[in-house]
Parts: structure tokens; C-alpha cells; sequence
């Protein structure tokens, strides 16, 4: 019975709590281990299906396929149940080395334990409440731009087609694929656009027919409707996202604030 009680400890709490601790030690085998696991896991899964084929007279090269996927899905489990084990840990103040060893850390392997939550203290520190603040503000940038960029414009508006009569390569410091010139007509007067080379699910290459979109008033201002269409969609991602982040930072700010209240009540009292 404490064989196996010892077995279930390391299976569900000191297993997962220790292999947080050894991925958070910033080992460099540490990735190594993590990609030797999932081989591991996906090749027992695969030998076991391989078996189960064979003795079921049915195909092997399915059953190994199933098999695998079965020992990449107990490891995925597994890693789930060490994210609770660690997040009741933190709850706990107890830090994951402790768990796993059974003993506190002291003199140099204390050190491994800095950085988590001892009994008493804030459930959540500062620091999540700045990376939410600043996933807000990125992500609020993205949204800003564009909601810019599909802005409607002032006054009527008309749409034409333009023909893409140069590509611009990016340089090899940019990001993205470059931009080309679109080339239109309105009133037998030609103008040129540059827009983006890759406007939502299009890649424009030479001589590609694209919708253009031009005030009335001003032909010459006109921008790629799949442009705009593209950066609609893009904005309201980037709000549901900011607006998610804004929402998370709110709760971890009332969770450091109600932590910091407590401990001072607790050092008043």
C-alpha cells in the first residue's frame, strides 16, 4: 500500500511538480528532455498500438498511427495536470523543488525557489499585472492601427479596377512581402496607389486586376478594397484581444491589491 501510495505521489503531485521544476531551472537540457518525452510518449503509444494491430489481425501501420496519437494525448494530459498541481502550489506557497524533494531548500538550492510565492504574500504579483498592462497597450496599438486603416472615409466614394503594375521586394531588414503599385483610371486620368502585397487572402503579383476604392472628389485618393476588407477583420480581432488582456490585467490588479491589504492588515493585527 505505500509502494503504491509512493507511486500515485509521484504520478499526480511530485512528478509534475518536478519536472516544472527542472523545465523552470533553465537547464540546458531541459528543451532536450521535453522533446526526448514527447518521442518517447508518441513511441510507446506507436509499439503499443503496432501490438494491439497484430494481435487483432487488423492494420498495424493505423494501429501504430492511433497508438501514437493515444501516448501524445496521455502526455498532453499529463501536462495539464501538472499546470494544476503548480497553480494549487502557488496557492499554497509552497514552491514545486519543495514538493519534489519533500524537504525546504537551503544553502545553494534555495536559490532554485526564488521568485515563487511563500505563504503569506500576494497570490498575484506585479509582474502579471505589468504583462497584462503591456500586452493591452500592443495589442490596443494594433487594434488603433487598424481601425485606421478601414476607416470610412469623408464623402462619396466610388470603386474601380486597378492593375498591379509594380512589385517592390522588401529589403532585408523589412518583415512582410513588400508592396506593389496599383495603377487606375477614373475619368481617363491614370493614378498610382502603393499598398501592401499580401491584402488579407490575396497575394497580388503583375498584372492582377484588384478593386479600388477613391473619393469622388479626389480620385487620386483611393486605396485596395481588399485592404480595407482585410484590416475590418484585423481590427476586430486586435480589440477582442486588448480587450481580453485589459480584462485579465483588471483581475490581477485586484488580486495584488486585496494581497497587499491582507498582508498589511496581518502585519497591523
Amino acid at each position: 500500500m505505500g509502494r503504491l501510495r509512493v507511486v500515485l505521489s509521484w504520478g499526480f503531485v511530485r512528478g509534475p511538480a518536478a519536472a516544472y521544476a527542472f523545465l523552470d531551472s533553465g537547464s540546458p537540457l531541459a528543451s532536450v528532455a521535453s522533446v526526448a518525452a514527447i518521442v518517447l510518449c508518441g513511441a510507446v503509444g506507436a509499439g503499443v498500438g503496432a501490438l494491439v494491430g497484430v494481435a487483432s489481425q487488423s492494420s498495424v501501420g493505423d494501429a501504430a498511427g492511433i497508438g501514437a496519437l493515444i501516448g501524445g494525448g496521455v502526455l498532453i494530459a499529463w501536462l495539464l495536470l501538472s499546470l494544476v498541481v503548480v497553480a494549487v502550489l502557488w496557492v499554497r506557497g509552497v514552491s514545486p523543488l519543495e514538493t519534489a524533494t519533500g524537504e525546504k531548500p537551503a544553502g545553494r538550492h534555495a536559490a532554485a525557489s526564488l521568485g515563487w510565492r511563500g505563504r503569506g504574500e500576494p497570490l498575484v504579483p506585479v509582474s502579471l499585472v505589468l504583462f497584462f498592462v503591456l500586452m493591452t497597450l500592443a495589442f490596443g496599438g494594433l487594434w488603433v492601427h487598424h481601425r485606421q486603416l478601414a476607416r470610412p472615409w469623408d464623402g462619396p466614394t466610388a470603386t474601380t479596377s486597378g492593375t498591379v503594375v509594380t512589385v517592390h521586394e522588401p529589403a532585408w531588414w523589412e518583415k512582410g512581402s513588400g508592396s506593389v503599385d496599383i495603377r487606375y483610371s477614373v475619368a481617363g486620368a491614370d493614378y498610382v496607389i502603393e499598398t501592401g502585397r499580401d491584402p488579407g487572402e490575396h497575394f497580388l503579383a503583375v498584372g492582377e486586376v484588384v478593386p479600388v476604392e477613391y473619393v469622388v472628389t479626389r480620385p487620386a485618393a483611393g486605396r485596395c478594397v481588399w485592404t480595407v476588407e482585410s484590416a475590418r477583420s484585423d481590427a476586430s480581432f486586435w480589440f477582442w484581444l486588448s480587450a481580453g488582456c485589459a480584462g485579465l490585467g483588471l483581475l490581477s490588479l485586484i488580486g495584488f491589491l486585496a494581497g497587499r491589504w491582507r498582508s498589511s492588515g496581518r502585519r497591523g493585527g
